[in-house]
């Protein structure tokens, strides 16, 4: 009979004394020839030892066999390859893997899994043994069966049970726990109950005080104001309050209260506006008003506010800017003002509070009324900028160039400069006109002149807000004709402006007569008013040697001021401080003369003329 296969193929048959006939007595009876092939035994095979077949022995002969450790594709290769060429025995000699090195990782990842291997199985064995014991008070013959023999050895069988144990109830004790339990069930809902009440509360609150917001915010939108998001700001809201072509931004968040009202941040809470003073001689004269109408209650009230403040701002900004560029017309700045100077008046410019109940309202004077009108105009003019800039970024852009054009300051001081510059030349011209008129009255001559203030802006079509404006910003211009004696005639045009090629005022004066002095006819122009006046002062002498010519006594010397006749001589003389004078004299004697300044009427000139002897 063939022996059965061995269980651990790594044990040696000639090494183990339980399986090997030769060294054991029980296979292997004395009276059996050892070279006998045949080899009964009458005895049954010896059953393995329990601690062979337990799991911690088959765990370990499982791991050191070497299918388990070190197996690889090489070495199952060569097993094939052996068991093709019928030499089994070499090839797995050959590719017995003793040579080949496990990986560390694989050798730790190995020792620690075999690690919990046996831990959880002890785990198991401990577990079962005292449930095997606390049933073995009960059941001795069945939990014997599965208790280890380790347990068996050191506690005897039914040495540990359990009981069942039966309270006895406390009916007073069941009552109290009971009330205590309903107590504290029912602070709790109390509890509770408050805790909704409050929540509730504040979340009525709550929905008003953001119900009053968007209420708020909507009205800002339905007056036509533009509600957008804050810049870099991912849930604000920001109401732009600016204009599109300010420089300044003109943005502000709408911030809630805590009742819910909005609130607007970077917003003064007096404000400023641009103020207009006239002085004269150091002293203050007039003054434009600081007074605001009602802009309405609540939020509109403040974003109004807002608006009107960044304006003032801006317009104050720009003004400055434009004065420190144009300091050689008139103009000159400070820290916080700028002061045009045109004719002996000032015009100062600057920042005052709005409402200021320190401040006493200004008298109605002609210079507040100028004053008004002045920061009305700069106002007006400021939109008129803005509107330009609009236009401007309209149309398409100009060529690019490698030198960027310095832009231009806006036009603000420079028409208003313009307008009382000119002003202040046409009150002149006014006023010498007028005397000229008076002193060729009372000399008994005949003059008139008609003036016609603004004459370029008279007439003109206005379509637009824009061309309305453009008429007064550029060039004003007045025209005078003026008839003077012995058939002379004046054409005066005066023309004002702040920019190339005028730079100020010019004065072109035109002269027609009879011919008689052709060579003075013609075109003139004067760049100041002195010596536009004191051409017209020698026009005047020249009508009024003409006048004298023309009745047909006195005959001219030349080209000069000087007649002679039978009677003698005379000689015509126009002073501006003095008036028209004559002088008459024979030669040898004491010259006399007669004047006419205007201010009373005696002797005519042809009296004078016709009482020489």
């Amino acid at each position: 009979m063939s022996n059965p296969p061995d269980p651990n193929p790594d044990t040696n048959p000639d090494t183990n004394p339980d399986t090997n006939p030769d060294t054991n007595p029980d296979t292997n009876p004395p009276d059996t020839n050892p070279s006998d092939p045949l080899l009964l035994s009458l005895r049954h095979w010896p059953s393995p030892a329990p601690e062979e077949t337990s799991l911690p022995t088959l765990v370990h002969r499982i791991h050191t066999q070497r299918y388990f450790n070190g197996l690889t594709e090489d070495t199952l290769q060569a097993e094939i390859n052996a068991s093709a060429s019928n030499d089994t025995s070499d090839a797995l000699h050959d590719a017995r893997p003793t040579t080949i090195p496990e990986p560390p990782h694989m050798v730790v990842a190995k020792s620690r899994m075999v690690d919990y291997i046996f831990h959880a199985h002890n785990e198991a064995m401990i577990a079962l043994d005292f449930i095997s014991l606390v049933c073995s008070l009960q059941a001795p013959e069945i939990a014997t069966s599965s208790m280890s023999p380790m347990l068996k050895a050191s506690v005897p069988v039914g040495c540990l049970g359990h009981s069942r144990l039966v309270r006895k109830v406390d009916k007073a004790e069941v009552e109290k726990e009971e009330k205590i339990a309903r107590e504290w069930k029912q602070q709790g809902l109390v509890s509770a109950a408050d805790l909704l009440l409050g929540a509730s509360k504040r979340l009525g609150e709550e929905v008003n005080r953001e119900r009053r917001y968007w209420r708020e915010v909507l009205e800002i939108r339905e007056g036509g104001w533009l509600v957008t998001r804050m810049p870099r700001e991912k849930n604000g809201l920001g109401v732009r309050y600016g204009f599109a072509e300010a420089t300044l931004s003109g943005i502000a968040p709408l911030r809630r209260g805590e009742d819910g009202g909005v609130r607007m941040e970077q917003v003064e809470s007096g404000g400023r506006m641009v103020r207009v003073r006239i002085m004269r001689g150091g002293e203050v004269t007039g003054e434009s008003w600081q007074r605001v109408g009602r802009e309405g209650e609540g939020i509109m009230k403040s974003v109004r506010k807002a608006r009107n403040s960044i304006y003032e701002e801006e317009l104050f900004a720009e003004v400055m800017k434009e004065a420190r560029m144009y300091a050689g017309m008139g103009m000159k700045t400070r820290e916080d003002e700028a002061t045009v100077e045109v004719g002996g008046v000032s015009v100062v410019v600057d920042m005052a509070p709005i409402d200021d109940p320190n401040h006493p309202f200004p008298l109605m004077t002609p210079d507040t009324q100028l004053a008004n009108y002045i920061a009305l105009s700069l106002r007006i003019l400021l939109s008129y900028n803005h509107r330009l800039s609009l236009s401007r970024r309209s149309r398409p852009p100009p060529p690019m160039t490698p030198h960027k054009p310095t832009p231009e300051p806006m036009r603000l001081l420079r028409p208003i400069t313009t307008y009382l510059l000119h002003t202040s030349h046409q009150t002149h011209l006014s006023t010498l006109l007028r005397r000229l008129c008076l002193i060729t009255t009372t000399a008994g001559l005949s003059s008139s002149f008609t003036l016609t203030p603004f004459s370029n802006t008279v007439g003109r079509p206005i379509t637009s807000v824009e061309t309305a404006i453009d008429l007064f910003i550029h060039m004003l211009e007045t025209t005078a004709s003026v008839s003077l004696p012995g058939g002379w005639s004046l054409t005066i045009t005066m023309r004002t402006a702040l920019q190339r090629p005028i730079q100020g005022t010019q004065y072109v004066i035109t002269t027609h007569h009879d011919g008689v002095s052709i060579r003075q006819m013609g075109e003139q122009r004067f760049s100041s008013e002195e010596e536009a006046g004191n051409y017209v002062w020698w026009c005047l002498e020249r009508a009024v040697v003409n006048h004298i010519r023309l009745m047909g006594e006195w005959v001219q010397e030349g080209l000069g001021n000087e007649m002679v006749c039978k009677k003698g001589r005379i000689r015509v003389e126009v002073q501006e401080g003095v008036g028209l004078v004559l002088v008459w004299g024979k030669q040898g004697g004491r010259d006399r003369k007669e004047v006419w300044d205007g201010t009373e009427r005696g002797r005519s000139l042809a009296e004078v003329l016709e009482g020489i002897v």
